[in-house]
């Protein structure tokens, strides 16, 4: 009982930690046409990005190709999320074609192609063009739930790959949003949404207006204005979860005749987020629909602010070539403000006792600048580019546990009062420069060859501190035990990415491709330091580094049906991982897998009838994600968290010219956790209807209809009952309605 008394508030002191770790379950992301080039694009008149997702034939036909530096993308496009009713920015991606969203208890990260637990650092995901994956990798929720749906102007997808542009962490691929577009002529649209949990006390409210006009017509200088704003309401299905905030953006252009244009775009988001710990399987062993609405065992409430800026500067150098010029600043800041937890369930042996973490907080800032020159020649395209990107990452966690009570056994003592507090400060800040050229070369009309490479060199900062202080009064003598430890690290590394592009278009529409790519991963400051006791090493990881062989086929055939497919395989030699955190009972471990792998295909297709009123969309990606060999010895595990299949059907019936019916499904693949655990599969299933008159609309529908029981996050590792062993389930049926109105 001694033994098992001292240990509980051993485990309590760390839970504060982890609760740290919850508090971290909001994102959010942005984007703007004029001052954000989209993936396929460098400029407003660069060709258009095949949109293979819109539902309307001839469009499709146009843009049904691969684009024109022969990548293989996916858009998803305005109205193909307003007609929706989505409440929340997660919500998209759960239909989208080959995307998932993973959750590994700090909140949902976008995934592609299977990263599992490292998608928050191998899917780059740009805000306005600006990467927005925080630096810390151990705490890193990239911010699109701080994105209101309707803000949302396109997202592209370039799945597996796109290291020569983008640089590090690009194994899985690139998402990029935007929320900003020209307007030709004025332009206003105001709208309201409400969702309703039937099945639980979450409700959702999202309000927006926007504005966009051009000013200065008829001149050879004319300014294009946009203006934004966003309320977000988001209840969760347990109680006491809610995220209220407020969202505004606005951009502008600056046309200098046919030469040159500046444009300007800015994001804002500020909100308040309550919530609790995930839920813990020694409170729940077997989980039902009926604990859907269960809290954690805690209330956990803090601040977030995102700022996302851009200036830019476009100069067309000549008919064909121009240069990009712009610089970006990128802010994620999340507070504590008041984060008082009962440790009861951890601390058999004591009552009423009480943690905080108020003060503690993460900080993510990043600014940088990237020039590119575009050269449109005669036999194709070339794109040259050199880019500095500084990013400062800080997180502080001040915990104090204290219990005072009856006195209770422990070391042969009675003891009355505990009392630890502990302030683990961490910077780490990593400036990364890089040069990149890709070259398309046209040998004739129907084979292309597209090339490129970049280098990247990336220097590191780092300091931390671990200062703890346990205060107990044994008896009536009071003691302390005391333990502090610092370390800082200052280090380089140097990388460089290849991409090898052949393509053969045999037909107007259609074209075949097979890629090469050489990736990289350069870590994150947190993972290049450990503690050990009362001092700090380097954890010396191995570099990472990945190759991916695809072949793929895009082709639309006639006027109703649109098909793309593609194969692939990715083999990563020294793949980081992490085991537990600084908040795991065994503390936090950080190694790599010799080898893995991650092989398998993507298809997508459309089909139109009778002049588009009838639309059929369905997709399929299958994964076989797998760890080769670890540490010297061959194995076949699956790597945790990653789906082995995601399928999409969607449907859509219109009813004269006002009325449309539409259904959406996906089923997701089973999974493993990190100790291998098995995690079901399920399917999500939508049905809505959606009228226009004018300028008006109106959208109503059921979403998860067939109320299906999922977990959203699952862990069940016992040994790690603090950090680990826990669950969150997945929303039930939810109702929703949303009204529009544009002019």
């Amino acid at each position: 009982m001694e033994q098992k008394a001292f240990v509980s508030l051993i485990l309590a002191s760390m839970l504060a930690a982890t609760l740290h770790a919850d508090q971290s379950q909001n994102d959010s992301p942005t984007s703007n046409e004029p001052s954000t080039p989209s993936l396929e694009s460098t400029s407003k008149d660069a060709p258009s990005t095949p949109t293979m997702l819109n539902p309307v034939s001839a469009f499709a036909k146009k843009n049904a190709k691969l684009d024109s530096l022969n990548r293989n993308t996916y858009t998803l496009d305005k109205s193909q999320i307003t007609d929706k009713g989505y409440n929340q920015s997660t919500n998209i991606f759960q239909y989208m074609p080959f995307v998932g969203l993973n959750d590994t208890g700090l909140g949902s990260n976008i995934d592609l192609r299977s990263q599992g637990a490292r998608a928050n650092t191998s899917v780059q995901v740009l805000i306005n063009g600006v990467p927005s994956n925080m630096l810390d990798s151990s705490h890193g929720v990239t911010p699109i739930s701080t994105l209101s749906p309707n803000t949302i102007e396109s997202i592209e997808i370039l799945p597996g790959g796109g290291a020569v542009m983008y640089g590090n962490g690009t194994r899985g691929g690139v998402v990029s949003i935007t929320t900003q577009k020209r307007y030709e002529k004025p332009f206003f649209s105001a709208g309201a949404s409400y969702g309703n949990i039937i099945t639980s006390t979450g409700n959702n409210i999202n309000a927006d207006a926007k504005f966009g006009t051009k000013l200065r017509s008829g001149t050879r200088s004319p300014i294009y204005v946009s203006l934004g704003a966003a309320y977000i309401h988001q209840g969760g299905p347990r109680q006491g979860d809610l995220t209220q905030g407020a969202q505004a953006n606005g951009s502008f252009v600056i046309d200098f005749g046919d030469r040159a244009s500046l444009d300007f775009s800015l994001d804002y988001f500020g909100g308040s987020i309550k919530t609790s710990p995930n839920n813990s399987f020694q409170i729940t062993p077997n989980p039902s629909k009926n604990d859907r609405d269960k809290a954690g065992y805690g209330s956990l409430h803090n601040t977030q602010h995102r700022v996302d800026a851009s200036l830019g500067l476009v100069a067309h150098l000549s008919e064909r070539s121009k240069l990009d010029v712009r610089t970006f600043f990128h802010l994620n800041r999340i507070d504590y403000v008041d984060s008082t937890t009962n440790l009861a369930l951890y601390m058999n042996a004591f009552n009423n006792v009480s943690a905080n973490q108020n003060g503690s907080f993460f900080d993510d800032k990043k600014a940088g600048v990237i020039a590119k020159y575009d050269l449109h020649h005669d036999k194709g395209r070339f794109i040259a580019g050199l880019e500095s990107i500084y990013n400062r990452g800080e997180r502080a966690m001040n915990q104090h546990i204290f219990w005072q009570g009856d006195p209770v056994s422990m070391m042969g003592q009675q003891v009355s009062k505990y009392d630890h507090t502990m302030k683990i400060p961490f910077q780490g800040s990593k400036w990364s420069n890089a040069a990149f050229a890709i070259e398309k070369y046209d040998f004739t009309k129907r084979f292309s060859l597209t090339g490129g490479a970049r280098y990247e060199w990336a220097y590191y900062d780092i300091d931390v501190a671990y200062d703890s202080t346990i205060a107990m009064t044994m008896g009536n003598r009071p003691m302390q035990i005391p333990t502090t430890a610092k370390g800082s690290l200052q280090d380089s590394l140097h990388n460089y990415a290849l991409e090898l592009t052949p393509s053969y278009a045999y037909s107007d529409s259609g074209a075949l491709y097979l890629k090469y790519e050489k990736g990289f991963f350069s870590p994150s400051p947190n993972s290049l330091l450990k503690r050990d006791g009362r001092s700090y090493t380097a954890t010396n990881l191995k570099k990472e580094e990945y190759h991916t062989i695809e072949a793929g086929i895009k082709d639309f055939f006639g006027d109703f049906l649109s098909l793309s497919l593609s194969a692939f395989y990715t083999l990563t030699t020294n793949e980081f991982y992490t085991i537990g955190n600084a908040h795991s009972l065994g503390g936090v471990s950080y190694n790599n897998y010799d080898f893995t792998q991650r092989a398998g295909v993507e298809a997508f297709s459309q089909q139109f009838f009778f002049n588009d009123v009838l639309h059929f969309s369905e997709s399929f990606t299958y994964v076989d994600a797998r760890i080769l060999q670890d540490n010297g010895s061959k194995t076949n595990r699956a790597i945790p968290y990653t789906s082995s299949y995601k399928a999409t059907l969607g449907a859509s019936l219109s009813l004269g010219r006002h009325w449309n019916l539409w259904t959406q499904h996906s089923f997701f693949g089973a999974q493993k956790d990190i100790v291998g655990g098995n995690i079901p599969a399920y399917s999500l299933s939508d049905i809505g209807v959606e009228t226009n008159y004018g300028g008006f609309s109106l959208s109503a529908g059921v979403r998860n209809v067939f109320d299906t029981f999922y977990y959203s996050y699952y862990n069940s590792d016992k040994s790690d009952p603090i950090a680990g062993y826990g669950f969150l389930i997945g929303a039930g049926r939810t109702l929703f309605v949303q009204g529009r109105y544009e002019f």
